[in-house]
């Protein structure tokens, strides 16, 4: 099921779009779920990180759709982002919050269904690699790809993530068990690595994303041998 939010302002708007999805929906046997806002701070309130596609006005008052969009991005690196908009210049901004596409008004079915099956192959993409982290400041949802690596001082955990940094409370181990085994590697009682991003290795020491950490003696041996073995599943992958 694909949870779909519309955020636009115009009614009538809304209405166009929520009734192509629902014939989008048919034609496909696609099930998705699509709710609207008419207001882009109502909707950032309520967000929790609970949809996989935001159709996002542009033109609305109070937050417009960018500025809305660029606090969507610090709470969710995840969610698909389609932007709608009447002047196709309103939208060349996109690539700075990672939109997927824009949709012209007056929207038309032909065009709409090209863009949502892109949408929606990049949805079921994405949803096999999220990561909902429950921070001090709210539910964050981030991909695990953009999860460099993990410490903890005193039971309160630090994300590190290509776009920001988000602190939690917990421990080590439990956030280590929600990781996957293949991509993540726990160095020592501090931190957690992400082995996409380790660009050298010299002897107990190893760099992450510009940080060194230790690994500890016990554990270098299977740190070598998981790197060695995700190195060269990401050459098997490579397209």
């Amino acid at each position: 099921m694909l949870e779909i939010a519309i955020v636009e302002d115009e009614e009538k708007e809304a209405l166009r779009l929520g009734n192509f999805l629902d014939r989008y929906a048919e034609e496909t046997g696609i099930e998705l779920h699509h709710s609207w806002s008419n207001s882009a701070a109502a909707f950032l309130e309520s967000y929790q990180c609970q949809y996989d596609l935001v159709f996002m006005d542009i033109r609305m008052p109070g937050i417009d759709g960018m500025a809305a969009a660029e606090k969507l991005r610090e709470m969710d690196s995840a969610v698909v982002l389609i932007f709608i908009t009447s002047l196709a210049q309103y939208a060349v901004r996109g690539y700075s919050v990672d939109a997927l596409d824009y949709i012209l008004k007056p929207v038309g079915y032909g065009a709409f269904s090209l863009k949502m099956q892109r949408a929606v192959e990049r949805c079921a993409r994405k949803r096999e690699h999220r990561l909902l982290l429950n921070t001090n400041s709210g539910a964050v949802q981030v991909r695990e790809s953009e999860l460099c690596y993990v410490e903890i001082f005193d039971h309160h955990i630090r994300y590190h993530t290509l776009q920001a940094n988000y602190d939690a409370y917990g421990t080590l181990k439990s956030v280590e068990q929600r990781l996957p085994a293949q991509a993540f590697f726990r160095c020592n009682n501090q931190c957690i690595v992400n082995l996409r991003y380790v660009t050298k290795m010299d002897g107990c020491t190893v760099v992450v994303d510009g940080r060194e950490f230790s690994i500890s003696r016990m554990r270098k041996k299977a740190f070598l041998a998981q790197l060695h073995s995700y190195t060269e599943l990401s050459w098997e992958e490579e397209p």
